[in-house]
């Protein structure tokens, strides 16, 4: 790693921490998540090897799952005891300390990731879930207003909102779950 790649990450760790991103404003998102890709492009960067699942082998990484590391390592031990096993170089013993190395640095790199996937699907989620149960009270609450005469502008709002709900059923799931305990004449 030169010293020019080294200081690009921290210039954008600055800029991904600066004021700026930690009150979001509805404008300034586009902009957040267009530096965070940058950002997660130059982690890609500095990855090496890297790879982009395939078709041709797909099965052949999916099976290497199966097997033990504690088996491999055994493996590699047993090869660098035996010399008969040296010789027909079967295994690449340095290559093979390299894998064990990168297995052993980007398991924990790929648990983050996934930890921060997780994270971020969460909060996208949850910042839904509050904005619907705010717009669900407005709704509710407009069905009501909806009623009376003097608020003849929000009849039309009210139906126009029922028919994109879009729904067919005719019945919510609660009005079923009642329909289901009633008893049967």
């Amino acid at each position: 790693m030169n010293e020019e790649t080294r200081l690009v990450p921290a210039q954008v760790t600055s800029a991904l921490t600066s004021e700026q991103t930690k009150t979001l404003a509805p404008v300034a998102v586009a902009e957040l998540t267009t530096k965070m890709v940058a950002a997660m492009d130059l982690i890609t960067a500095l990855i090496p090897d890297l790879r982009k699942p395939h078709p041709a082998t797909k099965k052949q990484v999916r099976g290497a799952r199966t097997v033990p590391r504690d088996v491999i390592v055994a493996i590699v031990a047993m090869v660098e005891s035996a010399r008969v096993l040296r010789s027909p170089q079967l295994v690449d013993l340095e290559r093979a300390h390299e894998v064990l190395q990168f297995d052993d640095g980007f398991r924990v790199l790929d648990q983050r990731i996934e930890m921060l996937r997780a994270q971020v699907s969460y909060t996208v989620e949850a910042r839904w879930a509050e904005l619907v149960t705010e717009a669900m009270a407005a709704y509710h609450m407009a069905k009501r207003y909806a009623k009376d005469p003097r608020y003849p502008e929000l009849a039309q709002h009210v139906a126009n909102i029922r028919e994109l709900f879009d729904r067919k059923n005719g019945t919510t799931g609660k009005k079923k779950k009642k329909k289901a305990e009633e008893p049967i004449p």
